[in-house]
């Protein structure tokens, strides 16, 4: 009986009869699972993206209150009820 050689469909390799199919399934299983345990442990980048802007939105509204109304004094009360 000759040993098969490298490039046969049925070689396995010696150590623990393990083919190298078997091997890029654990590497790929491998990788999956290392990205789904960074993802749920590093912050989203939308996350980011969307905190900023509520930052800026909030920024330009204080800015907005802050600044001078143009046209002069504004008093703040209750209007008389308009006769029919």
């Amino acid at each position: 009986m000759k040993k098969p050689g490298p490039d046969d469909d049925d070689y396995v390799r010696p150590i623990y009869r393990t083919s190298f199919g078997e091997y890029a399934i654990v590497a790929v299983a491998a990788c999956c699972t290392l990205a789904l345990i960074l993802m749920m442990v590093l912050p989203s980048p939308f996350a980011k993206y969307e905190k900023a802007k509520a930052k800026a939105a909030l920024e330009t509204r204080e800015k907005a209150l802050a600044a001078p109304i143009p046209g002069g004094e504004v008093s703040v009360g209750i209007a008389p009820a308009a006769r029919k």
